[in-house]
């Protein structure tokens, strides 16, 4: 496997655990807030919205990793 088809597998994967860490604790702070009430728990949903944040992140530096490796790639054809 070459080392540009490792980083594209890592970058999928860490994009899916994200999505997995925001859904986990968005049930997690969702069963806390019905079991124990809303007094302390409603600050926590901070945690799935950060990892929500990081996903997106993720997801749009990706784009502009490929749009700037793609630029690069035809600068090089021109030279």
């Amino acid at each position: 496997m070459s080392q540009k088809d490792f980083i594209s597998r890592y970058n999928v994967i860490s994009g899916y655990l994200w999505l997995a860490i925001a859904a986990i604790s968005f049930l997690a702070v969702c069963y806390k807030i019905f079991t124990e009430g809303p007094e302390t728990w409603v600050a926590y949903f901070i945690v799935p919205a950060m990892a929500l944040i990081m996903y997106f992140t993720k997801k749009w530096m990706m784009k502009r990793m490929q749009n700037h490796l793609k630029a690069m790639q035809e600068q090089q054809g021109k030279n």
